[in-house]
């Protein structure tokens, strides 16, 4: 069995699926006597009779046949699977990513992220472009980019979110303002503070009012003096001490850490929120997109257990 010939196998279900041997030979593009042979020789090797043959060269499966018929099915499917595999690892992973993400995801987690990524595979480019969540899932869904990165879910037909990262929206407030010695407040305390938020359509803003909302709880708006369009505008705005606001935790650890900027809990309110991987079903057609999407997973897994300390690489 070990020395059977494949392309003879392949003959005897052209035979079976043609019903005659003139027919295969012809869809085969050889001799009517060479197939004759082929079948000839597997039922030498199997020591038993496959075909009975008819008139005009009409064949049938004899009971041996219809045994050896379901395995050469089989080892037919299992050549065909092994060549894709191996094609497939063939390829160099390369080409062009084209990314949107929304603020937080784009500014504070990819950068780090496509650095690791080229670190192992440098033939890749990667072009991003910064939108708020909305625009981003309809750039996915118009297949303007390959992939979105978004800061809070959408549901869409077609759109598939996969969590990445968490992520906490927090307080921030510039050192000199009195909330900046609290250990936290209470949300009724945002009443008569000076507000700057994101725009609509943000994920942060977005993720805000969601979490908010689950809570029975809203946002004093007659006091919001600032809706900007970018996270690093809510920051600059905030260290200029126009008022405070919300932002990714992301955004302000390094400021925080370097005393620029405080930030404040507040009492009872947990703000933690998914970034995520968006994409349309059937997007992931390419290598490349596998293996970004892939990588940036297990990126993020070690992100989330201390081994990259947002800036490491995978390992």
């Amino acid at each position: 069995m070990s020395s059977m010939n494949l392309d003879h196998v392949r003959s005897f279900l052209e035979v079976i699926k043609r019903g005659s041997l003139s027919e295969a030979a012809r869809a085969l593009g050889i001799s009517q006597p060479a197939v004759s042979n082929q079948i000839k020789g597997l039922e030498r090797e199997l020591g038993m009779e496959l075909l009975i043959r008819g008139e005009r060269g009409v064949v049938s499966l004899t009971a041996a046949g219809e045994v050896f018929l379901a395995f050469a099915r089989q080892v037919v499917t299992a050549h065909e699977e092994l060549l894709q595999q191996l094609s497939h690892l063939k390829e160099e992973v390369s080409g062009e990513l084209t990314i949107a993400a929304s603020t937080t995801p784009g500014e504070f987690v990819l950068p780090q992220l496509l650095s690791d990524f080229k670190v192992h595979y440098p033939q890749v480019e990667a072009q991003v472009t910064i939108a708020d969540t909305r625009d981003v899932v309809e750039k996915v869904l118009a297949r303007e980019c390959d992939l979105g990165f978004i800061g809070a879910p959408i549901e869409r037909p077609r759109l598939t979110l996969a969590p990445l990262i968490k992520d906490e929206i927090v307080l921030a407030v510039y050192p000199g303002h009195p909330f900046a010695r609290r250990e936290a407040i209470r949300l009724e305390e945002l009443q008569g503070q000076r507000l700057i938020l994101r725009e609509e359509g943000s994920g942060t803003r977005r993720s805000l009012e969601q979490l908010l909302a689950e809570r029975g709880e809203r946002l004093p708006e007659n006091h919001v003096v600032l809706v900007l369009g970018s996270t690093h505008a809510v920051i600059e705005a905030i260290q200029a001490r126009l008022g405070i606001g919300f932002v990714s935790a992301l955004a302000v650890s390094r400021l925080q850490a370097s005393g620029q900027l405080c930030t404040v809990p507040i009492e009872g309110l947990s703000l933690t929120r998914d970034l995520f991987v968006a994409y349309e079903e059937g997007q992931l057609s390419t290598r490349l997109r596998q293996e970004f999407l892939n990588f940036a997973q297990e990126w993020a897994r070690a992100w989330a257990g201390g081994d990259l300390q947002r800036r490491g690489k995978v390992t």
